[in-house]
């Protein structure tokens, strides 16, 4: 207002503000008045340090990616097992980009408890370490340690506030997470040994009746697909994050 002459500072009388002459017809006949905003380069550099941040991210190798698939798909129908018991999709992920070759490199990837390592992991270790030497792959051996302390304190802060029966959704805006993000989290948390008591907030979302049926569900399927999981309960009406927190109590039940 001062720039355009609508206001002006009265020096005499301590810098009070009194509207001037152009001021007064302004308020009798309002005009539109463009502003220069602020240039805000925080956010900018904040959104250059994730961008760099995603980029330096390593990615999992697609063909050892799929090759892990379909063993992890075999070792299933051998001990009569849902794949996403053997090893959820994204522990597959993390060893197509980590390459771990030893039992104590497989317990380290995220969501693979060290129960789960010795009772399936030698198999995924030697089609790993054949492929790392057929390959010659140079394995990232600082990343998993950053990954891992990386992990710790969201693992800590969800553990204790769904002990504390907080509601999904509130946990999920503490750290910033979307609802499908946290429940990316908490299937890790389960999938690596730690037990989860979600009754308090699944019995809000489904009866008895609906968790019994998509328990039941997840003990004969094949696959670890939510979509197809929704195509094949399509009478339920369950949204995917419902699915996603019954298969969660699945793991938490029959998955260690």
């Amino acid at each position: 207002m001062m720039l355009e002459g609508l206001i002006e500072k009265d020096i005499e009388e301590y810098g009070l503000l009194k509207i001037t002459e152009k001021g007064r017809k302004f308020m009798k006949k309002p005009y539109l008045i463009h502003v220069a905003l602020n240039h805000q380069f925080e956010e900018e550099v904040a959104e250059e340090e994730e961008q760099a941040a995603a980029e330096a991210q390593p990615t999992a190798d697609p063909v050892l990616f799929e090759m892990l698939k379909d063993l992890r798909k075999k070792v299933a129908k051998e001990k009569n097992l849902p794949p996403f018991v053997i090893f959820l999709e994204t522990s597959l992920e993390d060893m197509a980009t980590q390459y771990p070759t030893t039992t104590q490199e497989l317990e380290k990837i995220q969501g693979v408890s060290k129960g789960k390592a010795i009772r399936y992991g030698k198999q995924f270790i030697d089609v790993i370490a054949k492929f790392v030497e057929e390959n010659d792959i140079v394995k990232p051996d600082d990343f998993v340690l950053k990954s891992v302390v990386n992990k710790s304190g969201l693992k800590v802060f969800i553990i204790q506030n769904i002990d504390k029966k907080m509601p999904l959704e509130t946990i999920a805006r503490n750290k910033e997470l979307t609802y499908s993000e946290l429940l990316d989290e908490m299937e890790t948390i389960v999938a690596s040994g730690t037990k989860l008591n979600l009754d308090y907030c699944i019995d809000e979302e489904l009866d008895d009746y609906a968790q019994d049926e998509i328990l039941e569900y997840f003990k004969g399927c094949e696959t670890s697909s939510l979509a197809l999981a929704k195509e094949e309960l399509v009478e339920g009406n369950y949204s995917i994050e419902q699915l996603k927190l019954m298969r969660i109590k699945f793991l938490v039940v029959y998955g260690n």
